[in-house]
């Protein structure tokens, strides 16, 4: 082995890096158009992220103010407005997971259902003519589809639910202690998130009282959005969980948010698969190169053109199979190709040993399980590592006692 034929290896290994680039690149474009176009759809059908907000409760009430105009004294009505607090929170929302297939594309689409109780306490209360009380409460989410409405205030149904969707207030009589209790219940549906916002103001900190909400799913590998409260308890209930959250004279700008899971969707992997590649390679060809030695076997440069070929194949089909196939079926698919290939054309040249046996042990570890290792979430950094230690120290094993000198001198 020459030092010439070492730099034409590292040549065609560079080639290919900047092949798999390009690939993953492409990869990453047509999953980012296909996801954009295919997510609008999907909005229109099913609904966006589902907002849901803590209601409010205000007063107007009718003042007059003298003012001089042109040397005259004009009185001019206006309204005095005070927001009350919200002294009580009972919420409970039901997420049943019902992920939806558009195109190719799996999206993590849900159904809840909404339960919430409230109660306002106006201090001081008197029931005057000039002074009018309100409740704002709306269905935040304008693209989520509600079902079964049901609003009671002050153990009142009402009927009119056009407040609700316009945005407007809905005008309110309190009981004679000055108490206002709203009560809504609702079926919607949803994508991608749910949030719920404690925090009257979206922007700052308030003091919350008596607030509990319990959510119960049947999924378990929730996650909970950035900069959102965690659950104080977590039951697990069959084959999903009970989260509740629980607060009491405190104070916080946080707000609750839970992550819907979603399936595997082929973009997703083929890309970070695909940008991989080049390590995959890179630990197959040195591992061929030693056992080439051992076995004193000369493997040209150009054999080694065409074994990264073999490599290509793989993330040619797995990339675009999978706009048509499952994705599963399409890495078997590409596997079996890809080994066939490698296995095939070393026979032509090289021992039995290394053609049926050590090329193609090597190839699927580098390879199909490296590539294998993105499927589950976070372990690929785990397997890459155990892989790397075990191969070096096989290779510092077999190789230690090789004279270096000898293989590499200029013949």
């Amino acid at each position: 082995m020459t030092v010439k034929k070492l730099i034409a290896i590292a040549i065609i290994y560079i080639a290919s890096f900047a092949a798999w680039m390009i690939l993953g690149v492409s990869n990453l474009s047509r999953t980012e158009k296909a996801t954009n176009e295919l997510r609008k759809e999907v909005i229109s059908l099913y609904g966006d992220i589902l907002v849901i907000n803590s209601p409010l409760c205000n007063s107007k009430t009718k003042k007059i103010k003298k003012e001089f105009i042109d040397g005259k004294t004009i009185d001019t009505e206006f309204f005095e407005e005070k927001d009350f607090e919200l002294t009580k929170s009972d919420i409970s929302i039901t997420i049943n997971l019902d992920q939806r297939k558009k195109g190719n594309l799996w999206f993590p689409t849900f159904k809840a259902l909404f339960n919430g109780s409230y109660e306002f306490k106006i201090n001081n209360f008197k029931n005057t003519n000039d002074t009018k009380y309100y409740i704002y409460t709306i269905l935040g989410s304008s693209n989520s589809i509600y079902n079964n409405i049901k609003l009671v205030i002050n153990d009142n149904n009402i009927s009119n639910i056009i407040p609700l969707i316009k945005k407007k207030e809905i005008e309110v009589i309190p009981t004679q202690e000055g108490v206002v209790k709203l009560n809504i219940t609702y079926n919607c549906t949803g994508m991608e998130n749910l949030t719920y916002f404690i925090t009257p103001n979206l922007e700052g900190i308030s003091q919350i009282n008596n607030f509990k909400m319990l959510i119960k799913t049947d999924f378990k590998n929730y996650d909970l959005a950035n900069n959102m409260m965690s659950p104080i308890e977590k039951k697990e209930l069959g084959n999903g969980f009970e989260l509740l959250w629980q607060l009491n004279n405190s104070v916080t700008g946080k707000d609750i948010g839970i992550i819907i899971p979603n399936k595997l969707n082929p973009g997703q992997i083929v890309s970070r698969v695909t940008f991989f590649a080049p390590v995959s390679l890179l630990f197959f060809i040195i591992v061929i190169f030693i056992i080439g030695i051992i076995l004193k076997v000369n493997i040209h440069p150009m054999n080694y053109f065409f074994l990264t070929a073999t490599f290509f194949s793989f993330h040619l089909m797995f990339s675009y199979f999978s706009d048509h196939l499952n994705i599963y079926l399409t890495f078997l698919i590409a596997s079996v190709v890809s080994l066939f290939l490698t296995t095939t054309y070393l026979r032509l040249f090289t021992p039995k040993k290394l053609s049926y046996f050590y090329a193609p042990v090597t190839q699927f570890i580098y390879l199909i399980v490296f590539s294998y290792s993105f499927f589950f979430k976070g372990m690929t950094g785990v397997i890459v590592t155990i892989c790397s230690v075990i191969t070096l120290f096989i290779l510092m094993q077999i190789t230690a006692k090789t004279d270096w000198e000898t293989i590499f001198t200029k013949k």
